[in-house]
Formats: C-alpha cells, sequence, structure tokens
C-alpha cells in the first residue's frame, strides 16, 4: 500500500523555492532529473542532476537543509517516489508517495 505525503521545505526567498521545485518536478517520462545530493554546507544544498550538472539552493537553516537531503536520498534509493511538487513565496513543496 502506497501512502501519500506533503512536505514543506522552507528557502532562503522565493526564487530558491522555485528553483527547487523545478529541480524537484515530475518531467514527460514520469522521472525527475534528480541523481542525488553532493553536499550540505550549512542552509545551503548542493543537488546533482541526471546530466552531472550541480546546482545548489539555499534554505531557511540547516536543520531544513539536512531534511531534504534526507528526503532526496530516499526519492534515489526508490523508497518514496515525487508526486508532484510547487512553491509559493519561500516555501517549496514535494508531494511523495511513500512504498511500504
Amino acid at each position: 500500500m502506497a501512502t501519500k505525503r506533503v512536505e514543506q521545505f522552507e528557502c532562503d526567498d522565493r526564487y530558491e523555492a522555485e528553483k527547487l521545485a523545478g529541480f524537484l518536478a515530475i518531467q514527460k517520462d514520469d522521472f525527475t532529473y534528480l541523481r542525488g545530493v553532493a553536499n550540505v554546507i550549512e542552509n545551503e544544498l548542493v543537488i546533482i542532476l541526471k546530466d552531472s550538472s550541480s546546482h545548489s539552493v539555499l534554505l531557511k537553516d540547516k536543520s531544513t537543509a539536512i531534511r531534504l537531503r534526507s528526503l532526496i536520498e530516499d526519492i534515489v534509493e526508490g523508497i518514496i517516489t515525487i508526486y508532484g511538487s510547487n512553491f509559493e513565496n519561500k516555501r517549496a513543496e514535494i508531494i511523495t508517495i511513500v512504498h511500504d
């Protein structure tokens, strides 16, 4: 049985929230371009995409960055799947499906 869950991440500003929602968006092939996390440096999370490019996202604080890293690791490992993403102001919302 799968469970839908909504995760919210407060970013440094609206641009960072939009960027994060875009990196985690579902593409036309029903996958994301996400490959993993390179590093967490204070409140900055460095994301690696499937094209091997790296992009940083500035979050509210270090604990938010660590929580997002954990979510991304679960996505990459196939424990959860991204169902959708969006943003409003400084907050990115990631909708996931947890596979039981």
